[in-house]
C-alpha cells in the first residue's frame, strides 16, 4: 500500500528515532514470534531478505496487489523493506549464528514495513506494507500482523495510519481493515491496471488514530 515516497526509486527515508527499548520481540501464542527490525539493531540475514524478495516479486508479477511493474534485487528490496522499520512473524525463532542451518520458507510467515507517509510537518502520519509468504497463508497470520503494526507503530512516535492504495478487488485486505476499525476515508476512482481485470480499478485509502495514551502505558 505505498505512497509515492515509497517509490524504489525514490531516496531511502531516514529512520525515526526511538527508544529501542520499547521495540520488543513478542511471542502469539499459537502463531509464533513477532521480531522487529529496526536499521540500527538488528541486522536482517541475508537469507531472509532473499526470501522475502522472491515472494514480492511473486506478488509483483501477479500484479493485483501492489502497484509496482519491475521485480526488486534482493539489495534494493533489503533498502526498501527493512531500510526504516519492519517487522517479521516466524513460526519458529531463526538462529543467532547467521551460518546456522534454518529452513526460512517454512518459518517465515508474514512481514510488514512501516514508514512515514508524509514528510516533514505531517511525518506523524504513517503508512505500511505487508506481505504474507506462500507458507503463512489461511492462517489467520494476516490479522496477527494488524495487530502487530497496531502495537509499534505508537511506539515509533507515529499518531496516525494512512493505507494509501489497497484495491478495491482485494476483498481479504479489505475485510481486515473493517475488522480491525480502520475507516474507510476515500477512494481513488481507477487507480489501478491491474492484472486479470478487463477495466481500471478502484482504490479505498484507509486511516486510524492510535490510542497513543493507551500504547504509552
Amino acid at each position: 500500500m505505498p505512497a509515492i515516497l515509497e517509490d524504489p526509486s525514490s531516496p531511502l527515508i531516514p529512520a525515526k528515532p526511538v527508544d529501542l527499548s520499547l521495540i520488543k520481540s513478542y511471542e502469539v501464542s499459537g502463531k509464533g514470534y513477532i521480531v522487529p527490525f529496526h536499521p540500527s539493531n538488528p541486522v536482517p540475514p541475508k537469507a531472509l531478505v532473499k526470501l522475502l524478495s522472491r515472494e514480492m516479486n511473486d506478488e509483483i508479477e501477479r500484479g493485483d496487489t501492489y502497484p509496482m511493474e519491475s521485480p526488486f534485487t534482493p539489495e534494493a528490496f533489503g533498502a526498501y523493506w527493512f531500510g526504516t522499520f519492519c517487522v517479521v512473524l516466524f513460526k519458529n525463532l531463526p538462529p543467532q549464528d547467521p551460518q546456522a542451518e534454518f529452513d526460512w520458507a517454512a518459518n517465515v510467515l508474514g512481514t510488514f514495513y512501516i514508514k512515514p507517509n508524509y514528510p516533514g510537518r505531517c511525518s506523524h502520519v504513517c503508512n505500511a506494507g505487508f506481505l504474507v509468504p506462500h507458507a503463512g497463508r489461511g492462517m489467520g497470520n494476516a490479522h496477527v500482523l494488524a495487530d502487530a503494526f497496531e502495537h509499534y507503530a505508537p511506539k515509533l512516535g507515529y499518531r496516525q495510519s494512512i493505507f494509501n492504495l489497497v484495491f478495491e478487488t482485494n476483498v481479504s485486505s479489505l475485510r481486515i481493515w473493517d475488522s480491525h476499525g480502520f475507516e474507510r476515508v476515500g477512494r481513488v476512482p481507477g487507480a489501478g491496471r491491474l492484472k486479470g481485470q478487463d477495466k481500471l480499478v478502484d482504490a479505498i485509502i484507509f486511516s486510524k488514530i492510535f490510542n497513543t495514551e493507551e500504547e504509552k502505558s
